[in-house]
């Protein structure tokens, strides 16, 4: 019934399969969340995948207004052991049953109130659309279905500029009292030489024990980044986002 419908919106069924086989993913649990995600109007088509990690896979798609992206969380292949032991910590989350699907149900939730929370603060990040279990549609940061570049992939550019706004951007992030807490040049893509944060899943509000050591942690791993491209950094910057 499924297949009938995605072949009903052109969907590429193929293609789909052999995610299937690669990730280890599209299920038939995880092939009807998009379903119902269509439904909403969400997602018209899925077009190629852009990212394969160890707990997620990023897609392409089209939605209402242009391309958007598509993050299915695995729910076989991946650490669900973690993910509850950070979601027990996160005082919205404290109540999670260590339960497989359950967690990474709420992983997801937790990513989406995450992007929620840093789109509304004016933060360059995914828009968050809408979830559905396993599954969390946002908007596309590229162009023409071309993903925009992480900065650890960059070979050539502006650093002292792009520190400046990446800078700028944590500094908003502690204005809406939020840590990334995996904040990275590997979390970072670079679009039209403004860099937008992603992978939200991790992120913890400011009432979370421990998330000045997150944030710490973040601050080091950008000015470690950007000393390697010869960047003069601020060696106060923790003390300046925390005042």
């Amino acid at each position: 019934m499924e297949i009938d419908f995605f072949e009903r919106r052109k969907i590429r069924i193929e293609e789909l399969k052999d995610f299937k086989i690669e990730a280890k993913v599209f299920d038939e649990r995880t092939l009807f969340c998009i379903y119902k995600l269509m439904k909403r109007g969400l997602i018209k088509s899925v077009e190629s995948k852009i990212k394969e990690g160890k707990e997620s896979v990023i897609l392409s798609g089209l939605g209402k207004e242009g391309w958007i992206a598509i993050k299915v969380y695995r729910t076989y292949h991946c650490d669900f052991r973690n993910m509850w032991k950070y979601l027990i910590a996160d005082p919205r989350f404290f109540n999670v049953k260590k339960r497989r699907r359950q967690v990474v149900i709420n992983w997801v939730r937790r990513e989406f109130k995450n992007l929620k929370i840093a789109f509304e603060a004016g933060i360059n990040c995914p828009k968050p659309f809408g979830i559905y279990e396993n599954v969390l549609v946002m908007s596309f940061i590229g162009k023409d279905g071309k993903a925009a570049p992480r900065m650890v992939d960059l070979e050539d550019a502006n650093w002292n500029k792009l520190y400046e706004l990446t800078v700028n951007e944590m500094k908003k992030l502690t204005r809406a009292k939020l840590v990334h807490a995996d904040l990275s040049a590997f979390n970072i893509l670079v679009l039209n030489e403004t860099p937008y944060l992603i992978d939200f899943s991790q992120a913890v509000t400011f009432d979370h024990p421990l998330a000045f050591e997150f944030l710490k942690r973040d601050v080091e791993n950008i000015n470690k980044f950007f000393k390697k491209k010869g960047v003069k950094v601020n060696e106060l910057l923790f003390e300046d986002l925390t005042k």
